[in-house]
């Protein structure tokens, strides 16, 4: 479980770093990614938690992008500065990116109750 729990702080670091890439996010999206990096190299033969990393990375970003979605900031769509769009996008990457790691860590666990 602690493996697992690793993974997931790791895609948590890789999330807030995506986020607040451009304000200073970059040292916590290379120590998410070193952090996966090691996981990878140390575990690679088990293939326990590592969707946790999927999951985190993109529950983190959809959760902290939602408050731009829900209330976005005012701009005309198209000007210059206005980033709406890319918000968007972002967050609908990231929302499927946490669906696709959720359901994988689902499919992990059925996997595991047969073994």
């Amino acid at each position: 479980m602690k493996q697992a729990g690793l993974w997931l702080a790791g895609g948590i670091l890789v999330g807030a770093g995506f986020y607040g890439l451009f304000s200073g996010g970059g040292l916590l999206l290379v120590a998410g990614f070193a952090l996966g990096a090691y996981l990878a190299f140390r575990y690679r033969r088990a293939a326990r938690g590592w969707s946790g990393f999927v999951y985190g990375a993109g529950a983190t970003a959809a959760v902290l992008l939602l408050p731009y979605v829900l209330h976005p900031p005012p701009c005309l769509r198209g000007s210059a500065g206005c980033y709406q769009a890319f918000t968007d996008v972002a967050f609908v990457a990231a929302t499927l990116m946490a669906s696709a790691g959720l359901a994988l860590a689902l499919l992990e666990l059925a996997r595991g109750r047969k073994r």
